[in-house]
């Protein structure tokens, strides 16, 4: 199976366009047109599960329409989406921030989703997917340090209560270094699917690891690459696993 996490930007590019005529104009324009290169890329890749973070629920940015369904549909695969702010936010009654949020797109059957909200933090969903072999935990930390102390700790306590392998990854914002991830490796058994710890961000230059993906010791993985695609300012993680056969099986505890 290859599975891709993918912080996209909402589609609306990277580059020093991007930042014309003013900074961080790019923001507000049309993202149809990346996100069609985007799906392109995810055919040429032939993945069976992306999880995206930062995606366009459907603001005037896409045309109204929302960036997963539309990747998920034309290729006829299943999508889930989950608004990355908590729903008593304010920033949720703010037309263009109100359908920003992460989602997994799947050719592979989807068993349940749900959204676990973290208690702190501005952006605060942990989506989880259900497959019936293993199960996806999507999530975009916070920049904060105290509060992505919090989420990681929360992450590790949502794991311990899941019985499949897990395949737990996103933008974590390990502005501290990869550090920050041994407290939750401890605690629960995952697995740091990049034992090289290869930085993703900026995409052009990248010298910061901002995304990762951990794995449970039941899911082997064979093959991990940071493919440099400028598309979003982001670098994705495209990894190819193997999920243990379920009898006798059970998730980190």
């Amino acid at each position: 199976m290859r599975i891709l996490f993918y912080n996209i930007r909402y589609g609306t590019g990277c580059g020093w366009t991007y930042h014309l005529p003013l900074p961080f104009t790019g923001f507000f324009r049309s993202s149809r047109a990346t996100t069609e290169r985007i799906g392109e890329y995810l055919d040429a890749l032939d993945v069976d599960v992306a999880c995206l973070c930062e995606v366009d629920g459907g603001s005037y940015r896409n045309g109204r329409k929302s960036q997963a369904r539309n990747l998920a549909s034309k290729r006829g695969w299943k999508d889930v989406f989950a608004p990355k702010y908590g729903a008593t936010s304010p920033l949720r009654r703010v037309p263009l921030l109100s359908s920003q949020g992460n989602a997994v797109l799947s050719r592979l059957p989807i068993i349940d989703s749900r959204e676990n909200l973290f208690s702190r933090g501005v952006k605060r969903s942990l989506l989880e997917v259900e497959f019936p072999d293993f199960v996806v935990l999507l999530a975009h930390l916070s920049l904060g340090y105290g509060a992505r102390q919090t989420q990681l700790r929360e992450i590790a306590e949502r794991c311990r209560n899941l019985d499949k392998p897990i395949l737990l990854g996103g933008d974590f914002n390990l502005l501290s270094g990869d550090g920050e991830l041994h407290p939750l490796l401890e605690a629960t058994g995952l697995r740091d699917a990049d034992g090289r710890g290869r930085p993703t961000f900026p995409s052009r230059l990248p010298s910061l690891r901002l995304d990762c993906l951990l794995t449970s010791p039941a899911i082997r993985v064979h093959r991990f690459d940071v493919p440099r695609v400028i598309l979003s300012d982001h670098l994705p993680l495209v990894c190819d696993v193997e999920i243990a056969p379920s009898e006798g099986r059970g998730g980190p505890r």
